[in-house]
């Protein structure tokens, strides 16, 4: 019983310094980038793939 009510006293402790973090956490956004120009940085694939050396391909039949 006694250790039962430990544990909810440190869950509780726990969630509410989460909580408090997210709540009183400093912003800081990007100035200049938006939300999407971000997303489409994120992603967007390279360009520029290696294509010299490597194995060469076999067909599957």
């Amino acid at each position: 019983m006694r250790t039962s009510i430990i544990i909810v006293i440190i869950i509780a402790i726990g969630a509410g310094a989460a909580g408090a973090w997210l709540v009183f956490a400093p912003r800081t956004p990007v100035p200049g980038q938006g939300t999407a120009s971000r997303a489409s940085d994120f992603f967007k694939p390279p360009q520029d793939y290696k294509t010299s050396g490597g194995q060469q391909m076999k067909p599957r039949w």
